[in-house]
């Protein structure tokens, strides 16, 4: 709401440019502490093991650092903005991506050691190592189809760049599936 608003007011040429930059700073603090405030609905959350680890917060951060840039990188090109500061939005996303999958790795390791009194976390979602695999499988088409055509000296066609974008969406709706797949909570559960 924030970042709409400060564009809205720029846009209609209501916002001076030194108090649009600060409101771009503001917009970005806002945007970071929003996501920790999503983590900590989850992470504070004692009674739901699977949730109240270091996972939670890495993969909140990570989609937004796999994410992120891509969106950003796509909306500064569709407004024709160039600049050398975006050659360095690929390499975030890739460097996420890499630790994205460690943590993948590491998490599904973690499930083997964590139960109920009924249940086992890694019985809840059996093919979390599939989705994973497919999600990362994704991300990564993802990136090759905005860092290819750079590493080729041009810049990524919109088209190719919006594909690439609905890719990484694809890949981070199937980790917010595991993530909601792999709720349970400790104690006895009640069957109705």
């Amino acid at each position: 709401a924030v970042g709409g608003l400060g564009w809205l007011l720029a846009a209609l040429k209501k916002l001076p440019t030194g108090l649009r930059n600060l409101w771009l700073i503001v917009t970005m603090v806002l945007g970071v502490v929003f996501v920790w405030m999503m983590v900590r609905v989850y992470n504070t959350i004692d009674t739901v093991p699977t949730w109240y680890s270091v996972w939670t917060p890495m993969s909140f951060f990570l989609t937004l650092f796999i994410g992120g840039p891509l969106l950003g990188f796509l909306l500064l090109r569709v407004a024709s903005v160039d600049g050398w500061a975006m050659r360095l939005l690929p390499a975030v996303s890739l460097l996420a991506l890499a630790v994205s999958t460690i943590v993948a790795l590491l998490q599904g390791a973690e499930l083997a050691t964590i139960h109920s009194s009924i249940q086992q976390a890694s019985t809840l979602v059996p093919d979390y190592g599939s989705l994973m695999a497919w999600r990362v499988a994704l991300l990564a088409v993802a990136l090759v189809c905005w860092i290819v055509p750079q590493l080729k000296g041009y810049q990524p066609a919109l088209p190719l760049l919006s594909l690439a974008f609905l890719l990484v969406l694809a890949g981070e709706l199937i980790g917010r599936g595991v993530f909601y797949g792999l709720h349970m909570t400790v104690g006895m559960a009640i069957a109705s």
